[in-house]
């Protein structure tokens, strides 16, 4: 289990930077915790379905290694980026 958790982290790691991208362009638009929640559920779930697809499986595959599946992937990273979500905008509205 600890071993799926930190492929998990390591693959976060790589797409940290385009999710506080995300973050940051959520709190311009609406600075809401729940909009900002369903918009990541919606980019997730693209992600999803692009994960699903053959050739990107490919490129993808050391997280196998560790025995995750897909669905645990998204899902692990979607809990992840909400707690750092949530963390970035409570600190934000804290100055707004």
């Amino acid at each position: 289990m600890l071993n799926q958790f930190r492929a998990i982290l390591f693959y976060y790691k790589s797409i940290a930077l385009w999710s506080f991208a995300a973050t940051i362009l959520i709190t311009i638009y609406s600075p809401e915790i729940v909009s900002a929640l369903l918009t990541k559920l919606f980019l997730m779930v693209l992600f999803l379905l692009m994960i699903n697809d053959r050739s990107m499986r490919r490129k993808l595959k050391f997280y196998k290694m560790a025995g995750t599946s897909n669905l645990k992937l998204v899902f692990m990273l979607y809990i992840i980026d909400c707690f750092f979500t949530c963390s970035f905008l409570l600190l934000i509205q804290g100055f707004i």
